[in-house]
């Protein structure tokens, strides 16, 4: 019956067999049944991102391990991602300022990421790879994107995300 007569958007009360004892269409509320569950919100999970560019307008990018949420993919050096906000531990020593929040939302939970950013002389002994901004950001998942032109103050990544 719930397939061609107790419709939720359009029930035909008026030929259905259990239309006596129906409690629904005796409540007039036929129309809204079956009630939608409210969803369960989505946790917050949240983070550090580094940027690190040298004078050349490079940018530190590293892989992210194969196995877990965007599996080996390009991305900005990271912490963890936690309910409660890790302990900062960027990849390397710098003057790090704080450039802002990154807010994004996947399937099952909202990601808040702090952005850092940082001026360096080089790359010396930083894990990860130095790639030139615009292309950082054309390689890299929309999350890491959007810190990378956060990071960057909006500069530099006109042409890549």
């Amino acid at each position: 019956l719930g397939a061609t007569i107790c419709t939720p958007r359009s029930p035909a009360c008026g030929i259905c067999p259990w239309r006596e004892p129906c409690a629904g269409r005796a409540a007039g509320i036929a129309a809204g049944l079956p009630a939608r569950a409210a969803k369960a919100p989505k946790p917050v999970r949240h983070g550090w991102v580094y940027v690190a560019q040298d004078a050349g307008g490079r940018v530190l990018t590293v892989t992210r391990p194969d196995r877990g949420l965007l599996g080996g993919m390009r991305a900005l050096p990271s912490s963890d991602w936690a309910p409660i906000l890790p302990d900062p531990g960027p990849p390397m020593p710098a003057a790090w300022q704080a450039a802002g929040e990154v807010r994004h939302t996947f399937t099952h939970f909202h990601l808040v990421l702090r952005v850092m950013a940082a001026r360096v002389t080089g790359f010396a002994g930083a894990p990860g790879l130095p790639v030139a901004a615009p292309e950082a950001a054309r390689a890299m998942p929309t999350v890491f994107a959007k810190a990378l032109r956060l990071g960057l103050g909006g500069a530099g990544v006109a042409n890549g995300a």
